[in-house]
């Protein structure tokens, strides 16, 4: 009966729609399609910072308890980092937390530190500076996060503050669920007319020399179906591959309930691409320079007729940030 009811749930599932994300100064923000929040520091754009190296992640829950997390990024410092907040008014409690990872009181007193403040300190323990964060555009990321999970006017918002008690705030919205199939069987094996068909349909051949042209993946992925991932050209850090089902001895086209980040026009273009022989997941991650501090990534499972979004992560500034910000996330139940 439970299968059942998950299965009926994925059925009703509504098709992706990711939230959104904004670039505020020196800071991203980003909700996913359950209102969870997320901003995270950049390297200050056109500024000299050659001791930039450290990032700092904020995150807040969804409803009307929805807590703090506030992560700190950066090179391990002998005895834990230290953080100052230059600017916070003395109403923000003390201005040293030490550690790299914060929740509950101790994160709320520091978002109300970046709120007012002007920069991050980061200092080792015998209080040598090992670099700064920008504070700009902090306290306009933290009241888009009040505006997005409909604190603003209430008690439980860090900028909009208002009277309105917690209870105005909306509750969290409950994860989409997919009903997805677990891989299971053997791949299919491709005769020289399939393979042919694949590098014909899908116009990749055309990047590679005739004489050498290389391995199409197979994965089973059960009920008698085949993923085939035919590679479509390279570059210096990104590898593109199409998607194609194998049945019956006929191929097709894979279907996305959401595209992968890259795609233009034409069937889905995965980049970078693997797949999970036992969770079911595919996945695509195309970096937008070499040391991945943009881009866009993607989770996929397999329902059985196409390939269904679980996890969509992107960074559009290419600032320094290898934290990318999450904006789609779904529950799969295997049946």
């Amino acid at each position: 009966m439970l299968i059942l009811a998950a299965f009926a749930l994925a059925q009703s599932a509504p098709a992706p729609q990711q939230g959104p994300m904004k670039t505020f100064g020196d800071w991203v923000v980003a909700c996913d399609n359950v209102k969870q929040c997320e901003m995270t520091s950049l390297q200050p754009e056109g500024g000299d910072w050659s001791d930039a190296g450290w990032q700092m992640a904020v995150t807040r829950e969804a409803g009307p308890a929805g807590g703090w997390a506030v992560e700190l990024m950066g090179e391990e410092a002998p005895g834990g980092p230290t953080v100052h907040v230059e600017g916070a008014p003395a109403a923000s409690a003390a201005a040293v937390w030490r550690g790299d990872a914060f929740s509950g009181a101790e994160a709320l007193t520091l978002v109300g530190a970046l709120a007012n403040g002007k920069v991050v300190i980061v200092r080792d323990s015998a209080g040598k500076s090992l670099g700064r964060i920008s504070l700009s555009g902090s306290s306009a990321s933290l009241r888009f996060i009040d505006a997005e999970q409909g604190r603003a006017g209430t008690t439980t918002a860090v900028i909009a503050k208002g009277a309105n008690p917690a209870s105005a705030v909306p509750a969290a919205p409950s994860l989409p669920v997919i009903a997805s199939i677990r891989p299971a069987g053997t791949p299919a094996v491709l005769s020289p007319t399939l393979l042919n068909q694949l590098w014909t349909q899908s116009d990749c051949a055309e990047n590679y020399s005739s004489e050498s042209l290389p391995e199409v993946e197979r994965y089973a992925l059960g009920g008698g179906a085949t993923l085939a991932l035919v590679p479509c050209g390279a570059g210096a850090y990104n590898f593109s591959s199409i998607a194609y089902l194998v049945r019956d001895g006929k191929v097709q086209v894979a279907g996305f309930d959401s595209a992968p980040g890259w795609t233009a026009d034409g069937p889905a273009m995965l980049v970078n691409v693997g797949f999970d022989l036992k969770t079911g997941e595919l996945g695509s991650y195309a970096k937008g320079r070499g040391i991945g501090d943009c881009g866009s990534a993607e989770t996929y499972v397999w329902d059985g007729t196409r390939f269904r979004l679980t996890e969509a992560r992107a960074m559009g500034e290419c600032r320094g940030s290898i934290n990318w910000l999450t904006v789609w996330r779904a529950k799969a139940v295997p049946r």
